[in-house]
């Protein structure tokens, strides 16, 4: 007879950002609720694709076994189905999402691979498994409050607070960036319209409050919807035309309501912008002026080694320029980063230069951002007058 030997199961646990990670796929990420059509079938427009890339050097010859789970479950449930005929054992899978909330996706993928050895038939498994928090996000578009926010010839800002609000403490909708993005535009429509109800005295400072609520609660990439990338663009050019540049030479020796004004609002763009690092130059250069030279010097000292690693991209989308971030992350950079990026590097080169009697950190600086910056007109003259085109 003869006998059969299972060696020990082999198994590999993925880190979700070690090299050999699972890396999951899907068709779209971002979802409405999807429903049964009168026929009773969902809509093949709302079904999301989830597959992943095979490891590699996994042996052709293997057997190959896949146990999805969604939100740690092995069978549909708790807002979620499969296309009709599949199921979580397969290669890929068919979902339909029904509820509004984030799903985390797994899988455990095992390869056996049978051997014969002399009489004796050998099995090795690999067992490869990773999982995905909030792979997928489904949402609510909230006509209520997108149509309150539509309205002409003006929209209704405090109505549109009220009822934002309501959505944003509702249980259903807890893990929903829209209700409070929709908070935030009707926050900086108050400040525009310098409405004077006392409620609403700290309106910019609840403006960048429930942005930064979305941002956190976005798995998924609801705030880079053109809506709400137009939102952020007049968010970013509010900021800047009326509370930056206008004193952004302010000094806190002859003007220090201008200087107060300036670093408060640099301090709120650098929190709202996706690219924080465009404005810490500037957060540095104020440091320094006001003789917080430790401050300002550790910022130096971590950022321009950061910014060093930045790589602009070809890509470009109606809200800015692509980059490739320190960590290879892609992230777009809008014309008014590039703006305070210019501001912060102009005057963090000269302080340098004073504060190190060369121009070596200060050009260091001034050579990362050269190529992008070029359509700033005033910057090219101030690298020739100032720093001699950083030559020597």
């Amino acid at each position: 007879m003869k006998k059969l030997f299972f060696l020990p199961l082999f198994l590999l646990s993925i880190n979700a950002y070690c090299q050999e990670e699972l890396v999951f796929k899907a068709n779209t990420r971002l979802v409405q609720p999807a429903q049964l059509e009168p026929d009773n079938k969902y809509n093949p427009k709302d079904r999301v694709e989830i597959s992943f890339v095979m490891p590699k050097n996994i042996d052709p010859k293997g057997s190959k076994k896949y146990q999805w789970t969604i939100n740690g479950a092995t069978s549909p449930g708790k807002g979620w189905v499969l296309e009709k005929g599949t199921n979580l054992n397969s290669e890929k899978i068919k979902v339909y999402f029904e509820k509004v909330g984030n799903y985390s996706v797994g899988l455990t993928f095992t390869v056996t691979v049978k051997t014969k050895v002399g009489d004796e038939i050998e099995e090795d498994e690999t067992e490869y498994s990773g999982e995905k928090e909030d792979f997928i996000s489904v949402r609510s578009v909230f006509p209520e409050l997108a149509a309150l926010y539509a309205e002409k010839p003006n929209p209704n800002y405090v109505k549109l607070v009220e009822k934002a609000s309501e959505y944003s403490v509702k249980p259903k909708y807890a893990n929903d960036p829209t209700p409070h993005l929709f908070l935030a535009k009707g926050y900086l429509g108050l400040v525009k319209t310098t409405n004077t109800d006392p409620r609403f005295e700290s309106a910019l400072e609840e403006c960048i409050s429930s942005f930064n609520t979305a941002r956190e609660l976005d798995k998924n990439g609801v705030i880079f919807d053109n809506e709400h990338q137009r939102f952020l663009v007049e968010l970013e050019n509010y900021l800047f035309d009326e509370n930056i540049v206008n004193n952004v030479d302010a000094d806190p020796k002859t003007d220090p309501d201008g200087f107060d004004i300036v670093v408060e609002n640099v301090d709120n763009y650098n929190q709202i912008s996706f690219a924080p690092i465009t404005s810490v130059f500037l957060q540095a250069a104020y440091k320094f002026m006001k003789k917080d030279v430790k401050g300002a010097n550790q910022i130096w000292a971590d950022a321009i080694p950061i910014l060093k690693k930045y790589v602009q991209t070809d890509g470009e989308t109606a809200y800015g320029k692509k980059f490739k971030d320190e960590a290879g992350n892609e992230i777009i950079i809008s014309n008014i980063d590039l703006k305070i990026l210019k501001f912060g590097v102009m005057k963090s080169a000269v302080l340098l230069k004073a504060r190190d009697g060369n121009a070596s950190l200060a050009c260091e600086l001034i050579n990362i951002v050269k190529p992008w910056l070029t359509k700033e007109r005033d910057f090219l003259p101030f690298v020739k007058g100032q720093f001699n085109n950083c030559k020597e």
